[in-house]
């Protein structure tokens, strides 16, 4: 993760904390280059922008939306503690309002989450974190997760770990026999066998995708 910017789960999508104490051209180009390497997580979902105490020109916040539109996300707050940047944000299109108190507690980080059902087909599940899924993931159906997934399941569709850039999360299911596995930058096919399935994890090694049995696997 970019030292400019902090990227956490909250309630109903992302809060995007950018650092308020560097260059703005410093910290435009850590959100782009951010959001570009995590285009398949953040498609489409809300984001919340913490601007802190930094103000920006009209043509700055411009700027800012076009990223968002471009990277089709859903810009639902600025967060701004300048009573001008949050006028000028509602100019551009935005809606702003102060930061929240450093104490407030509505929107926590979220690293983990269980999902208790299956994901199934035509379906795109995206999550801020580690996931764990208690179903199978069909085939046509995907997960994307910024952390490490574990389904107690059968895959055959598709799964995204690591999807901001994290190259030590992991893929981990009772049968893995997904489309396609993506680990950061990284993807590759499960492998094809057709002796008895037994829980499989896949992890980065030597700069590759490598699957090991459960009980074989070693960090």
């Amino acid at each position: 993760m970019s030292e400019y910017i902090t990227i956490k789960g909250s309630r109903g999508g992302l809060r995007v904390q950018i650092l308020d104490t560097c260059e703005w051209n410093d910290a435009f180009l850590a959100l782009q280059t951010q959001m570009r390497d995590g285009a398949a997580l953040m498609h489409g979902m809300k984001l919340s922008l913490d601007l802190g105490q930094r103000e920006l020109s009209p043509q700055a916040l411009d700027e800012l939306h076009q990223v968002m539109r471009t990277y089709q996300t859903e810009p639902v707050d600025i967060l701004a503690e300048s009573r001008t940047v949050r006028a000028e944000a509602r100019t551009a299109g935005f809606n702003a309002k102060p930061p929240m108190p450093k104490s407030d507690t509505s929107a926590p980080e979220q690293t983990s989450s269980v999902l208790s059902r299956t994901v199934r087909s035509g379906q795109i599940l995206r999550h801020h974190g580690d996931l764990v899924v208690l179903g199978d993931v069909n085939a046509g159906a995907e997960v994307i997760a910024s952390g490490s997934v574990v389904v107690f399941g059968r895959v055959r569709g598709v799964v995204f770990a690591g999807a901001m850039g994290d190259r030590s999360a992991v893929i981990c299911a009772i049968e893995l026999s997904a489309t396609q596995l993506r680990i950061a930058d990284l993807r590759a096919r499960a492998p094809e066998d057709q002796g008895q399935k037994t829980p499989e994890i896949a992890s980065i090694e030597d700069n590759h995708i490598a699957v090991h049995a459960w009980h074989d696997y070693r960090r």
